[in-house]
Order: structure tokens, then C-alpha cells, then sequence
């Protein structure tokens, strides 16, 4: 990386990780001849060259913390994603996030929204499963935040109770349900129009306290 370089915008980086991601949708669906993607390939590639030398690298920055470098990052409970903002699921800093928002409810409780593109898609005109398990393991994380014990991944459980459809509004919720020692109960559910699509149940470690 460029050294004594100023750091980006934040407004100005999320766009511009909008735009790739509206990039990557227009190549999801594009049907454009071979001429047109040839001229369209030249444009990205230029676009690469004109970051690459501003590439931060090294070890630790895939866990970059709000802690160090991003610290002016305020929590919002009306959009508490917004500390995570490379979160490859809900990150507005990271091109390939989906396209989910969440706000706090109650101390254990978040609810969210979102509506998936054809990127997405895996069954026809349904959202992919795998997305739909990315997206319970943000929420019922987030949910764990709230709670004040955040924690690790241990299992995660998916029912797919019918298709997710694309481009319609999607309802998101995530609860802790119960707290033992380290390990974090929490559960989750997505609706369409009021019907339950899917749902899921995680059971999250939280690290170990070393002072003790």
C-alpha cells in the first residue's frame, strides 16, 4: 500500500462497494455478446489497476477491529451491522455482502429486512440455501451482541419450511433464547408476507476469559 495516504471516505467506499455489487448482478444476468463483455472486461481491469497499488494487506487485516483503525465508527441500534462494515454477509464495505439491515428490538432481540437479487438465487426464483444459512449465522450473532456475550460459531441449524422468493421483501429475526456459562442459545426466522420460509437454531461458545 501507498504510504501517508489518506484514508477513504466512508460514504465514498460504500458506494463504490455498491456499485461492484451491482456490477456482479448485471454479470449474474447479463445475456451481452462476446464483444460487449470483452469491452466491459477492459474497464474492469483498469479499475484493478487504479486500486492495486492502494491494497492494504498483512497479517491480521481480514480481522480488522473497530477497536484500532475504525474506532470513529459509532454503534447504531437502528443499523447495528454498521459496525462491521467488511462483514462479507452484511458488510456495506464489502462488494459481495448481502443485502440485509438490522436494528435492535430489545436487549436480545434484532429484526431486520431484506430483499435478494438473482445474484442470489438457487432454486428457481428462490434464494439459495446456503445464503439463507449465511444470513442466520449474522442474525442470531448480532443477537448475541446485544445481549452483551458475543461468541463462536458451534452449530448451526437450518429448516427450509418453503422457498425465500427474490426481489420481495424479506422479514428477519433473531433472538437469544438462553445463556449457560460460555455457550449462547439463540434462534431465528425469516418471513414473507407473514409466512415462515425458514428458520433457524445456533448454539455460539463465547471465548474463553483468560483473567480468570
Amino acid at each position: 500500500m501507498k504510504e501517508n495516504a489518506e484514508p477513504a471516505s466512508g460514504g465514498l467506499l460504500e458506494a463504490v462497494n455498491q456499485d461492484v455489487a451491482g456490477l456482479i448482478n448485471h454479470l449474474r444476468c447479463s445475456s451481452a455478446p462476446d464483444e460487449v463483455l470483452a469491452d466491459a472486461t477492459r474497464h474492469i481491469r483498469q479499475a484493478m489497476e487504479l486500486l492495486t497499488p492502494w491494497l492494504q494487506e498483512g497479517d491480521g487485516w481480514s480481522t480488522v477491529s473497530i477497536a484500532n483503525v475504525m474506532s470513529g465508527i459509532p454503534w447504531r441500534e437502528d443499523d447495528i451491522t454498521s459496525v462491521m462494515p467488511y462483514s462479507p454477509v452484511s458488510g456495506k464495505r464489502n462488494a459481495i455482502a448481502l443485502p440485509i439491515k438490522l436494528w435492535k428490538v430489545a436487549d436480545n432481540e434484532v429484526r431486520g429486512e431484506a430483499v435478494f437479487s438473482s445474484t442470489y438465487a438457487g432454486p428457481p426464483n428462490a434464494v439459495h440455501g446456503g445464503i439463507i444459512a449465511a444470513v442466520f449465522d449474522e442474525i442470531l450473532a448480532m443477537a448475541n451482541v446485544i445481549s452483551g456475550n458475543a461468541g463462536f460459531t458451534g452449530t448451526l441449524t437450518i429448516k427450509y419450511h418453503d422457498k425465500t422468493p427474490l426481489n420481495t421483501p424479506v422479514e428477519l429475526r433473531g433472538i437469544n433464547v438462553r445463556q449457560d456459562g460460555r455457550k449462547q442459545l439463540s434462534r431465528g426466522e425469516m418471513r414473507v408476507n407473514g409466512k415462515v420460509t425458514a428458520t433457524a437454531e445456533g448454539l455460539f461458545i463465547c471465548a474463553a476469559n483468560t483473567d480468570r
